[in-house]
């Protein structure tokens, strides 16, 4: 399972932290919700990692440019935050 770490500044400017493979090394917690746990004990109580969708990485994996990398990986982020931010 792959997670997206990131943090968004207060200008809303969204950095990519990292690109976590949350699978343990014996191949426990193949959902990476044992990861997901522990990282929701950090401050943003894990706010800022988005799971990867299988189809998702299938994508990422399945191209060399970086270009359409950086639109896979920001698409996640993106979707990710919308679920995640309170209606105001």
């Amino acid at each position: 399972m792959l997670f997206i770490e990131y943090d968004v500044h207060e200008d809303g400017l969204i950095e990519l932290i990292a690109l976590v493979n949350a699978v343990d090394e014996d191949g426990s917690d193949p959902d990476g919700e044992a990861w997901m746990a522990w990282r929701r004990t950090h401050d943003d109580a894990g706010l800022g990692c988005a799971a990867v969708s299988a189809a998702d990485l299938a994508a990422m994996e399945g191209t060399e440019d970086p270009d359409e990398l950086r639109a896979i990986v920001e698409a996640v982020v993106l979707a990710d935050r919308a679920g995640k931010e309170q209606p105001r």
